[in-house]
């Protein structure tokens, strides 16, 4: 009969089976495992990281939640700045004041009338400076055709203002105001604009630009004129310097000056004893002399017709 633990045979296949699992272990044990490349173990620990609480975790993470907290915050801070008079305070202690003011394109604006149109915000916080509203204060004064306002941090305004360009004198109502060349009536004249041509009488600020400009191409005589005078809201009087007044007719102005000026170098007549040059007819022109020249032709003809009476 046979033992419960196997005969001997069995025990010594048992010996062999542990004898080479041993063996088999001990080669496994003699590889070497190769690690695996830099970028690949990169790339599984940043595969690990993207999960919502390793992101939460991670440092970048932080830091760009910290960057956009702040600057979100000093976002905020600037745009309510001006609602904020503790804010506003602060930021002027820190030098953002608005105490330097730059002006460019000035050349008839007085840069302190300019300045009290902006006391009410110049010496607060710059970043309670209201552009828009500093803007319409600039546009405000008659000068300034357009204009523009920026800040420059930290404490300084900078306004950048194209002006009107004065064309003409334009005396009303016994008052002469400089106008531009749209009629916009810019400022009473002073000594700096006298050379200016001057026109006179109602509505001639509005077309004074197109007679200017057409007579401008007649220098004979817009070298002579001390005024232009418009009549009734229809024509022009030309006023000249030492001679006569000239009427220009309602139509065809343009050609009545062409025809002056030939006169004028062909016969003087511009330089001669002539009050009133009346161009409003078509197919005559008028002419008045002085009184006193009048007088002395008057009486020469009058002498004139005597002798030849006496001797018929």
């Amino acid at each position: 009969m046979q033992p419960l633990g196997g005969n001997d045979r069995h025990k010594e296949m048992d010996v062999n089976l542990l004898a080479d699992a041993k063996q088999g272990s001990s080669v496994l044990n003699s590889r070497k495992i190769l690690p695996l490349p830099r970028f690949v173990r990169r790339a599984i620990r940043f595969a690990q990281g993207l999960t919502p609480a390793g992101l939460i975790r991670s440092r970048g993470f932080q830091v760009f939640g910290l960057a956009l907290v702040s600057v979100v915050g000093f976002g905020y801070f600037i745009q309510n700045a001006d609602k904020n008079s503790l804010v506003a305070t602060a930021t002027s202690y820190m030098g953002f004041e608005a105490n330097k003011l730059v002006v460019n394109g000035n050349n008839n604006l007085d840069i302190n009338i300019l300045q009290a149109h902006l006391a009410t915000q110049l010496g607060n916080s710059l970043f309670s400076f209201k552009v828009d509203a500093a803007r319409d204060e600039v546009l405000n004064d008659p000068w300034v055709q357009s204009a523009t306002v920026r800040k420059v941090y930290p404490d300084t305004i900078v306004v950048d203002v194209v002006e009107r360009k004065p064309v003409a004198l334009w005396q009303s109502k016994g008052k002469v105001h400089l106008i531009s060349r749209d009629g916009f009536v810019i400022s009473q004249a002073g000594p700096k604009h006298m050379n200016l041509p001057q026109v006179v009488g109602e509505g001639a600020n509005l077309a004074a630009a197109e007679f200017l400009s057409v007579i401008s191409r007649f220098p004979v005589i817009s070298e002579k004129a001390s005024a232009y005078v418009r009549v009734a809201g229809r024509r022009w009087n030309v006023r000249l310097s030492n001679g006569p007044q000239v009427l220009l007719p309602e139509a065809n102005w343009q050609v009545a000056l062409g025809e002056l000026q030939d006169l004028q170098l062909k016969k003087e007549l511009l330089d001669r004893d002539v009050v009133q040059i009346d161009m409003r007819l078509t197919d005559r022109l008028v002419i008045k002399l002085d009184p006193d020249t009048a007088e002395i032709r008057k009486t020469a003809i009058q002498k004139l017709l005597k002798r030849d009476w006496h001797k018929t």
